[in-house]
């Protein structure tokens, strides 16, 4: 699998790839530059300086001679020991190639051009470079399977053997040329690449080969590296040179000349610092009224301008409050329509009859209570009848006893006076048989007992009347009770059921206080009547 090939950025031409096929130690091996530039690492006898040596400048050049390919310039190094080479495994003859790639970017069109430059070279033992060629390209070098030959160039075949000569012209036509001498391709590169013409393009390779000496910088040259950056630059043009004799003739009346101008100009410059004084001084009073108006105008700017920043911000608390406002208009109409489901659910409709029964339990309550104080009222009512009417017994009893002992007096006196008293059969020391027991006929006497009698009755009967109106009331209670006990046990056991509870157990102890404590008939007319 080969690696992607690199592309050009620029739209000058820069090196992308160099390569080496059967040169030196290596097969088939190939560097790729980044933005232009190459570093090359490792120990000391791998083959970097070898690698550089044939290929830049070499293949700018195209000059096999070693004061022109080796660094060093040592004319023992021959071009054929790269292919040859030397030691155990010396090779009696070898085919190689030695190749470097340019690219450049159209900003135009956005297409990307390429221009391959190699050299061939073919050693034989005992001759050295039997042959040699070069070629300049249009194609891409790719070595490996499905390369199309249109647009790649491979220097090896299918058998991993470098192309002679004649197959490369093959190969190359209609991209390129290959050339056999040096000269030729030369000008082939320059044309390709740089057009700077012969002399120019020999001096930038000299140059280059000037440049390349190792240890440049601990043993330098001044003198043949001036006179090769001299040579490197372009010749000056003879238009220029014309130009800068005729500025030399010159140069006296525009001495005159500057000198003059230079009086002036020290006479304007007094002049002018004479009048910026003056000017400063006009300026500044007639600019006061626009200043001052500038200064309003820059106050009315920061005015409107906070004005517009409190505008704003009120705007964006009028929206938030306008949305604060939407929400919560939303979140009052969800809570109206949930509690309006709450209110039309089962639930509440069983609260609502809880407080109706909660509601019944209180006035029923506060029904038995008054009931209970009317009982006890009626109570207190009794007893003091009773005792009103014990006491009224008491004094009857007395009154009959001592009407019973007048009569008796009458009796013996009307005996011992021999008078029959009215109604007296004879018995003495009793009342008179037409009269009850205990009672006279005699008219004071009568409407005392009888006054009596009245008020004990009355007294009776308004006790009897608050004693049946209590009881009137104790039932109503404990019908009430009954019918909350009733009704707290159909929604369930809860707060409502104990009241009722209570209610009615309230409700039986006012039943029963209702009917008298006392265990006689106390309120019996016969007795009072007798």
């Amino acid at each position: 699998m080969t690696s992607a090939l690199p592309e050009p950025l620029r739209t000058r031409w820069q090196p992308l790839r160099i390569g080496l096929v059967d040169l030196f130690h290596y097969d088939v091996e190939e560097f790729h530059f980044h933005d232009g530039r190459l570093l090359l690492r490792g120990n000391n006898g791998t083959g970097k300086s070898k690698v550089l040596a044939l290929t830049l400048p070499f293949l700018l050049d195209g000059d096999l001679s070693p004061r022109r390919v080796e660094p060093d310039g040592d004319p023992g190094k021959r071009m054929e020991w790269n292919l040859l080479l030397g030691g155990e495994h010396p090779h009696t003859e070898r085919l190689g190639y030695t190749w470097i790639e340019f690219g450049r970017l159209d900003a135009t069109k956005g297409e990307s051009h390429f221009r391959t430059l190699l050299c061939g070279l073919k050693a034989v033992s005992g001759r050295g470079i039997a042959r040699h060629w070069y070629a300049v390209t249009g194609q891409r070098v790719q070595h490996g399977p499905g390369t199309p030959a249109e647009a790649f160039l491979s220097l090896v075949d299918a058998t991993g053997t470098a192309l002679s000569r004649d197959r490369l012209i093959e190969a190359v036509t209609g991209h390129g040329m290959v050339y056999d001498q040096a000269r030729t391709y030369r000008r082939a590169v320059d044309e390709a690449l740089f057009g700077l013409g012969e002399q120019r393009y020999g001096a930038l390779v000299d140059l280059l080969v000037q440049l390349r000496q190792p240890q440049l910088s601990k043993r330098p040259n001044e003198a043949a590296l001036s006179r090769a950056l001299t040579e490197a630059l372009p010749p000056v043009d003879q238009a220029v040179i014309a130009d800068v004799a005729e500025a030399f003739r010159s140069l006296d009346e525009e001495k005159a000349e500057l000198t003059a101008a230079s009086a002036a100009e020290r006479a304007a410059a007094d002049f002018l610092e004479h009048y910026r004084r003056y000017a400063r001084i006009a300026t500044r009073r007639r600019a006061r009224l626009p200043r001052a108006e500038h200064s309003r105008y820059e106050q009315r700017q920061r005015d409107l301008t906070e004005a517009q920043a409190q505008q704003a911000r009120a705007e964006e608390e009028r929206q938030a409050a306008a949305e604060l406002t939407a929400v919560l208009e939303e979140q009052h109409n969800r809570l109206r329509a949930q509690d309006a489901a709450l209110r039309e659910s089962p639930e509440m409709r069983s609260a609502r009859n809880l407080d109706q029964a909660h509601h019944e339990v209180d006035r029923t309550a506060r029904a038995a209570e008054r009931a209970r104080s009317d009982r006890e009222q009626a109570v207190r009512l009794h007893h003091k009848g009773l005792e009103r009417l014990g006491a009224a017994e008491n004094r009857l009893r007395a009154a009959d006893q001592h009407a019973r002992e007048t009569y008796r007096q009458a009796g013996d006196a009307a005996a011992a006076a021999r008078v029959v008293l009215p109604g007296n059969d004879g018995l003495h020391g009793g009342l008179p048989s037409g009269l009850p027991s205990g009672l006279s006929d005699s008219p004071h006497d009568g409407r005392t007992v009888i006054e009596l009698r009245s008020s004990v009755e009355q007294s009776v009967e308004r006790g009897r009347r608050a004693l049946t109106h209590v009881v009137g009331l104790a039932r109503i209670a404990a019908q009430a009770s009954e019918e909350r006990r009733n009704q707290g046990v159909r929604p369930g056991r809860g707060r409502g059921g104990a009241r009722s509870g209570r209610a009615g157990r309230g409700a039986r102890r006012t039943g029963t206080a209702g009917r008298s404590p006392h265990p006689r008939p106390w309120l019996d007319r016969t007795r009072l009547s007798g």
